[in-house]
């Protein structure tokens, strides 16, 4: 694997596509020393991202039926699969822009390698962001996406289950199922706030248990086991919630692309 990226695809969370901003990405970047290109695209808008919880149609990369933040325990929105589908695969319509597909763009900067791209999303776009670079390793395993930041997130349990080719369009599934992750070259970044109430801490590594089997923990001083050469890198911020300490969250994952 390249030692820095060299082009960082970010995904934005839901409905919030200017947060953060390109500036403070940008900055993040800087403040390592990261000269990669940052591609920053819109999600769909409108009619098409219309839900009980976005009444607006502001961008979105799925839709969601439920609503279980407020739950104790808390549980997991589970991604309108047709949705991912449909983004991943074709192309969208965002603030009056025409985008192409996730999978378009990815490959475009993948030209020369995918080890080459980071892959980052927040929130919503975290969940995205997993679907997306799993999916992509899975049916190119020996050009593996780079880097995998996922930031105050919890990936949809549809990211690690074996599926079927897409001959039909869609997402086919085997449940139930029992086949772990393999270990991946990808490194992952994850970096989570302490006090977020929207993805708390035990939510958020409880999704990443399937993915934690076979691709470990890298760092120490968490209280969870790690292994020296771990690929994933775990970070839970004290005192940051799931919308404050923007710079510091984004420092973080700079500071984690740039280990390597």
């Amino acid at each position: 694997m390249t030692e820095h990226p060299a082009h960082v695809l970010f995904l934005h969370g839901y409905t919030t596509p200017v947060e953060p901003t390109r500036e403070t990405l940008t900055r993040a970047l800087r403040s390592v020393d990261l000269a990669a290109e940052l591609h920053t695209p819109l999600a769909p808008d409108g009619d098409v991202r219309r839900d009980p919880f976005n009444p607006a149609g502001d961008s979105s990369w799925f839709r969601y039926a439920t609503d279980r933040s407020d739950c104790v325990p808390q549980g997991i929105d589970y991604a309108n699969l047709a949705d991912v589908h449909e983004v991943m695969y074709s192309s969208w319509e965002s603030h009056g822009l025409v985008h192409r597909s996730l999978w378009d763009q990815l490959s475009v900067i993948a030209d020369e390698g995918a080890k080459n791209v980071a892959l980052i999303g927040e929130s919503q776009g975290g969940v995205m962001a997993a679907l997306l670079g799993i999916e992509w390793n899975r049916q190119n395993p020996h050009n593996q996406i780079g880097w995998i930041g996922l930031v105050r997130t919890a990936p949809d349990p549809h990211t690690w289950q074996p599926r079927a080719a897409n001959e039909s369009g869609t997402f086919i599934f085997h449940e139930p199922w029992n086949v772990l992750p393999p270990r991946y070259e990808t490194r992952f970044c994850v970096v989570l706030g302490a006090d977020d109430t929207t993805y708390r801490t035990y939510t958020s590594i409880g999704a990443l248990g399937p993915l934690l089997i076979n691709n470990q923990i890298s760092n120490q001083g968490i209280g969870i086991h790690h292994a020296p050469d771990g690929n994933v890198d775990l970070h839970i911020l004290p005192g940051v919630t799931h919308d404050s300490h923007e710079d510091a969250v984004f420092a973080t994952v700079a500071a984690s692309l740039a280990r390597g």
